[in-house]
């Protein structure tokens, strides 16, 4: 081996340039005569020129393994050199009898494979790149179910630009984190260029950029194909449709942001700009479609360009129930809901009294529920609509300690403040006792519950007294729900609304796992990106999440009132949970010294374990992503 320095142009109208190139080369006969074979680009080297034919040995006798590395571990740099140079030409090797024939073919007729034996040096054995695939396979074959790659190709993607998408959205959904660092997992850690038969080694964060804002512009195509490939793989009915938005703050300013607003952020971050994320599945989970809105829209003023967008082709026979929380469900998209007769609705009511007691004379019923839990009901009439006023024992009790614990917050609060009145050098005037008092009652939102009573003495608070009133507490554990469906029963109203924690777990999923947190993008469009690729991770994990059963909260309202054993799920932490089981599966590479000289690495993928095995059987996929692949190198001696 050794290395040629070859010189090239850049003929640009701009500015024409010249640089150097180095290869590293090997003289091989061929039929016709000596030929010179390529078989590295090392790139610009900045050594010196004497060093190239030490650094071209030193590459040879890694490769040989042949201990000559002793005869010039004075250079570190140039060991070092040697050693990163090698390792790419094995990855070449192995990557290309990974894409060859006889690889795919052994993969598939693993079994049938006749034994090879050679004879090794067992004291030379090697591992190394190691890079984990399970839950890169598991993600690539949920994309390839929904046809991902040719819904990218129907939209003129490039076969470059659909491995890219691949990344970003399996990096998203696996390893979530910012471009750059996802770019670095995608060369270092993750298998995922194999199971593509890509190449990954120079991705960077500029090319996640570039493809997520690719598929930003393109969302409203892509987000219907998946959508649809989903109805027609899973048999979706789409009888109930859930929607409802969340707003997610960001880590930056935002400073001359069309879309970035301060407002009510569910979180708690008042001290950030948010953006508000609307959001439609079905009672499965799947995501129908979703927008990106102000952060202080009015949830209201959203619903209908979401119901508008998602007008079907075909005619339904029955219309489409929504299910709305309380912030949506205004009097005026009500109005608007009975009079279109393609939807129904179920909502929870912002009104509290209908009519002179429309639940005075109506006898309550105790319905049994999931989970062996009880729910105690009033259904009534008026006017067109139906009413179910719905008491939840295990919402009563949580509600409840909700409710006691900030009671004794606010009076711990208040019995420090009156103590320090008793105490030298604290602050006793009448004004800022008065403040702090206001403080407590807007941070724990009790304060309408209690009087309170400050004495004051020339300028000066005494004394302070309150006094709680148990009639004004509300009763716990109770909510309204109505609807324009009059021939359901109250059983069925509930379940249908108890449906809406589905939206509330996507959310839980997009903000804590498929990582549309944090947010530290500046501009608009990037910023639009990074919660577009959260929600597309989403698209593929629902379906993987309602294969495996999650927890029940997958299936049907109707289907989980039939009486039918479901199999126990062993690992109820959520789909991190998943990653983290699947993350001791990777693929490796074994070297060892044959007695001939040459040397011989194997690369193959480490076998399951029991729990690996276990969400393979319920995704059924194989367990063997990837096939064994084995290639010689060196000379052979005579």
């Amino acid at each position: 081996m050794f290395i040629r320095e070859v010189k090239k142009r850049i003929r640009s109208k701009k500015k024409p340039y010249e640089y150097v190139q180095h290869r590293l080369v090997e003289s091989v006969r061929t039929p016709y005569g000596p030929r010179q074979k390529v078989i590295l680009n090392l790139g610009s080297l900045d050594i010196d020129p004497d060093q190239y034919k030490t650094l071209a040995n030193a590459i040879e006798s890694i490769l040989h393994q042949d201990r000559q590395m002793e005869l010039w571990d004075q250079d570190p740099k140039l060991k070092a050199q040697a050693r990163h140079f090698a390792e790419l030409i094995v990855r070449k090797k192995v990557m290309e009898s990974t894409r060859s024939e006889v690889a795919q073919t052994e993969n598939r007729n693993r079994d049938t494979v006749p034994p090879r034996y050679e004879q090794v040096d067992v004291h030379s054995t090697e591992t190394s790149h190691a890079k984990t695939v399970g839950c890169e396979h598991i993600a690539v074959e949920q994309l390839k179910e929904l046809s991902f790659c040719k819904i990218l190709g129907e939209l003129g993607f490039s076969r470059q630009e659909q491995q890219e998408a691949v990344a970003q959205v399996c990096a998203r959904l696996i390893h979530p984190s910012s471009e750059r660092e996802s770019a670095r997992w995608l060369r270092e850690t993750s298998g995922l260029e194999e199971l593509l038969g890509a190449d990954f080694s120079r991705m960077n964060d500029q090319r996640l950029h570039r493809i997520a804002d690719r598929l930003g512009e393109k969302k409203e195509l892509w987000e219907k194909k998946l959508a649809q490939r989903s109805r027609d793989l899973f048999s979706l009915s789409e009888t109930l449709i859930l929607y409802d938005l969340t707003n997610s703050y960001l880590e930056s300013p935002k400073r001359g942001s069309q879309v970035a607003k301060y407002g009510r952020s569910k979180e708690k971050r008042h001290d950030c700009p948010l953006v508000t994320l609307g959001l439609v599945v079905d009672e499965r989970g799947f995501p129908k479609r979703s927008q990106i809105h102000e952060g202080n829209v009015s949830e209201a003023k959203t619903l209908w360009s979401m119901l508008e967008g998602l007008r079907s082709t075909g005619e339904r026979s029955t219309p489409q129930t929504v299910v709305l929380d309380a912030g949506i469900a205004t009097e005026d998209n009500l109005r608007r809901l009975r009079e279109d007769p393609r939807f129904a609705y179920v909502v929870i009511s912002r009104k509290k009294k209908f009519g002179q007691d429309l639940f005075g004379a109506v006898e309550s019923k105790e319905l049994e529920v999931s989970h062996r839990k009880k729910l105690t009901v009033k259904i009534a009439t008026y006017g067109t609509e139906t009413f179910v006023l719905c008491q939840s024992p295990d919402r009563s009790a949580k509600e409840a300690a909700m409710f006691g614990r900030k009671r004794q917050r606010f009076e711990k609060e208040l019995t420090a403040l009156q103590q320090g009145l008793d105490k030298p050098r604290t602050r006793k005037s009448f004004s800022y006792v008065m403040e702090r008092i206001g403080r407590f009652k807007e941070r724990y939102k009790i304060g309408h519950f209690y009087t309170v009573e400050v004495k004051e003495k020339e300028g000066q608070a005494v004394g302070i007294s309150w006094h709680f009133h148990e009639s004004k507490q509300p009763e716990p554990g109770q909510y309204l729900l109505r609807t324009n469906l009059r021939e359901m029963s109250e059983e069925d109203l509930s379940l249908i609304h108890r449906t809406l924690t589905m939206i509330e777990s996507a959310f839980r999923w997009l903000k804590s796992e498929l990582g549309m947190q944090p947010n530290y993008h500046q501009l608009d469009r990037r910023m639009g990106s990074h919660i577009t690729i959260s929600v597309l991770a989403y698209y593929v994990l629902a379906p993987i999440l309602n294969k495996l059963e999650w927890g029940g909260r997958f299936c049907s309202y109707t289907e989980r009132r039939q009486d039918k054993d479901r199999a126990e799920w062993v690992i109820p932490y959520g789909w991190h949970s998943v990653v983290e089981t699947m993350e001791t599966q990777v693929r490796v590479t074994t070297s060892f010294q044959c007695k001939d000289g040459q040397r011989m690495d194997i690369r193959t993928t480490v076998e399951p374990n029991d729990s690996q095995k276990g969400i393979y059987q319920r995704l059924r996929l194989s367990g063997r992503p990837l096939g064994r692949v084995i290639c010689k190198t060196g000379r052979q001696e005579s």
